[in-house]
């Protein structure tokens, strides 16, 4: 009787069980969602570093780290990620005392120079600001993450204008000096060239500067663009063009940056390169020998013609008629081509090799030979040719690049002096 008892009610309880089993699952799920939420509310909120009594959370980290990895490219490996955590908290520090500073000064911020900024960001990486949106969107990154690092350098360049710009004086003498050692070396070797700057001001920075310098050298040269890691890391005020300088001959490099040069091949990098300021990772873009004038850096402006292939005869006949592209449309209208391409203006060192020799040995008004695809023939035509006169040596310019380096100083000079001054706390 007791054992009928007892299995009496275990079934009671059993029935309980089933009866209330999706209430006990939903309570569990329901706990789970609530738990986790809990968690991802604990990181955005979690202090990393306090900065004037203003919080820098473990989200905000977080958010930069996948941002420099998702424009980078960098392998997110145990070691790159502790570095590059490094690097986020110490750009995170001096981009909220940057913006305290523009807020305390009232210094505008202006949505359309923002806009530009990332419109030129974009064209160093061949798209759209919507296509980089839409990119590091799509992998987790806040937008605000990388609008927040554009606004704050764009109001810190009004600060440092504004404050220092009246101060910076150039002689003539300095002109002199940089404009001779120019023309010295005009006809020897000249450099296209892209920088990383990495700056320091004490032997603690110096060594920071000189680890980074020579992790982001191997990275480099492991295919890692070059572009987006110089706009995340680069301090010199090339970095929203990617790094990119140009064109320049010895006479405008300091000695130490052509001795780590002189002996790269077209598209390598440099080790890092001390000088007295930072360290620099240079990319050679190309290089022409003395002489002043290189053929590479001629500039043509194409437009491309398809015909069917089975047009070939009047894709020939239209190829001997054309003289100008002033006239294509009215000389198309007697042919029965499928498709324009304006190519536009490109220099003879962005077009396919095999362009090269045929542009080389014609002007503007002449079609070159036809190239012949699955479906179509396309003749291409060249509209504009303006050959490269060398590298031209300006005061101007050698004014304004003497004074972006004077400003690019106390631009660091004030980061620091503001950074010293500040009440920095780490959790």
């Amino acid at each position: 009787m007791g054992k009928l008892k007892l299995f009496l009610n275990s079934l009671i309880i059993l029935n309980i069980m089933k009866k209330y089993k999706y209430i006990l699952i939903a309570f569990i799920a329901l706990n789970s969602c609530l738990f986790n939420s809990e968690i991802l509310a604990q990181n955005i909120q979690a202090i990393s570093v306090i900065v004037n009594d203003e919080v820098i959370s473990r989200y905000d980290v977080n958010q930069r780290i996948k941002l420099i990895l998702v424009t980078s490219g960098i392998p997110a490996t145990e070691e790159n990620l502790k570095r590059i955590e490094d690097q986020s908290i110490k750009a995170l520090i001096n981009e909220r005392i940057q913006l305290q500073e523009a807020s305390k000064l009232e210094v505008p911020e202006s949505q359309e120079e923002i806009q530009m900024t990332l419109d030129r960001i974009a064209q160093g990486n061949q798209t759209t600001a919507e296509g980089i949106i839409e990119n590091i969107t799509s992998q987790g990154v806040n937008v605000d993450t990388l609008i927040d690092q554009i606004k704050s350098e764009l109001l810190w360049n009004k600060i440092v204008r504004g404050r220092f710009g009246s101060y910076i004086n150039i002689s003539d003498e300095e002109i002199n000096i940089v404009y001779e050692r120019t023309m010295d070396s005009i006809n020897k070797v000249q450099y296209d060239i892209s920088e990383i700057f990495l700056g320091f001001e004490d032997e603690k920075e110096e060594k920071e500067s000189n680890d980074l310098a020579t992790k982001l050298v191997e990275q480099l040269k492991n295919d890692i663009s070059f572009e987006p890691v110089a706009q995340q890391f680069s301090q010199s005020a090339s970095s929203g063009q990617g790094g990119y300088i140009g064109w320049v001959v010895e006479g405008q490099l300091d000695k130490e940056i052509i001795n780590g040069i002189k002996n790269l091949s077209t598209n390598s990098i440099s080790e890092p390169i001390k000088t007295v300021n930072g360290y620099y990772i240079i990319k050679v873009n190309g290089r022409a020998e003395e002489g002043g004038k290189n053929p590479m850096r001629n500039k043509y402006n194409l437009t491309s013609v398809s015909f069917s292939k089975e047009d070939e005869d009047s894709a020939l006949e239209f190829s001997k008629n054309f003289v100008s592209c002033k006239r294509l449309e009215s000389l198309l209208e007697g042919y029965n081509q499928k498709k324009i391409n304006v190519i536009g203006d490109r220099l003879l060192q962005e077009l396919p090799v095999e362009l090269h020799n045929e542009l080389l040995e014609k002007n503007a008004g002449n079609a070159l030979l036809p190239r012949y695809s699955d479906d179509n023939l396309d003749i291409i035509l060249i509209c504009d040719r303006k050959d490269d006169v060398g590298v031209q040596v300006n005061r101007d310019a050698i004014e304004d690049n003497i004074y972006s380096q004077k400003m690019g100083m106390m631009s660091r000079r004030h980061l620091r002096d503001l950074r010293r001054d500040a009440v920095i706390e780490y959790r």
